[in-house]
């Protein structure tokens, strides 16, 4: 057995679990790129994304990998290398075996596009895993052949509804939809409600402090942006429960995919399902009042794991953990 490393790259974070040793890595999926005659990286992951909205002119500031999928191949390439160096990845050579999360039903040449950049790095022995799966086993889920659940993992740039088992995927949708959407609906909403106009950073505050289900929520953030009418600097205090409709337009969204999903599983995967709950994973599944709204929409007992960002990546390390799992869930192509 080589060295095994497990790689989440979604459209906000890239997250590298070292079999043995844990996360090692938990950067955003950023690269700042000056426009100087050659396009040049100039920094990625939480250094870039310091410049979000900051950047001088010349200077863009961007994610390479958008809706789980890569994007702009140069930049991400050059993310990954950055990514891969820090962890020492390379180091281990043809002994490095690498483990990479793909949304559901990721199709053969997105693959192809990753294992190309993985190859770039230096990394020549590359699997693949879906992630619901590897969300299952991150969020601890009771989960084996015959004991199938229902994992819901919302990421930035997209959102895994599936049911699934240690034998694969039984029923599963990947859904373009994420909490990117909810900052760019927030930045809308802000500058249409109070003539505020705010940039990508404060309304990910907004989204991560206050965003809430509960119509009666007291809990409040001062935000900071431009005024547009008179162009100078502004603040003003945003409530959540003047958001509470906005949050609901993406959890809407994301319980009518679901209830989808549970229409065409199985009499006897239902039935699992009943019994087992629903397991909420990625970030947003932190959005105070969401237990309660699947809870009351599926009348299911809902899960949340302490650190749900990092239930994928932690889930495909273990995989990686038993040579069984790893031959039987991951696939080349």
């Amino acid at each position: 057995m080589g060295v095994r490393f497990a790689i989440d790259v979604g459209s906000s974070k890239t997250a590298i679990y070292q079999v043995g040793g844990g996360v090692v890595l938990s950067e955003p999926s950023i690269v700042a790129v000056s426009s100087n005659g050659k396009k040049t990286v100039n920094t990625v992951g939480t250094d870039a994304k310091k410049l979000l909205g900051k950047s001088a002119k010349g200077t863009t500031v961007f994610s390479p990998v958008f809706e789980g999928e890569i994007e702009k191949e140069n930049a991400a390439r050059l993310m990954l290398m950055d990514f891969c160096k820090k962890v020492e990845i390379g180091k281990f050579g043809t002994r490095a075996e690498v483990l990479v999360t793909v949304p559901c039903g990721t199709e053969n040449p997105a693959i192809r596009r990753f294992s190309a950049l993985f190859a770039d790095c230096g990394v020549t022995d590359v699997r693949f895993v879906e992630s619901p799966i590897a969300a299952a086993l991150g969020l601890n889920a009771p989960v084996t052949e015959h004991n199938p659940c229902f994992v819901i993992d919302m990421g930035g740039g997209i959102t895994n509804i599936a049911a699934v088992s240690l034998d694969g995927v039984i029923a599963g949708v990947s859904a373009n939809i994420g909490g990117d959407n909810i900052d760019n609906m927030l930045i809308d909403f802000v500058e249409e409600t109070y003539r505020l106009r705010i940039g990508s950073q404060t309304a990910e505050r907004i989204k991560c402090e206050i965003a809430s289900l509960l119509p009666d929520d007291t809990t409040s953030l001062v935000i900071n942006g431009r005024d547009l009418d008179g162009g100078y600097p502004r603040s003003m205090q945003l409530q959540a429960k003047d958001i509470t409709e906005l949050i609901k337009l993406y959890v809407n969204k994301i319980n009518e995919i679901a209830s989808m999903v549970m229409a065409k599983l199985p009499p006897e995967v239902s039935a699992e399902v009943r019994r087992t709950g629903i397991y909420l994973a990625g970030g947003l599944s932190k959005i105070i009042g969401l237990e309660e709204y699947f809870h009351n929409e599926f009348s299911l007992n809902v899960r949340v794991n302490p650190d749900p960002e990092l239930a994928a990546v932690i889930g495909a390390g273990r995989i990686m953990l038993s040579d069984k799992l790893y031959k039987k869930l991951s696939f080349k192509v």
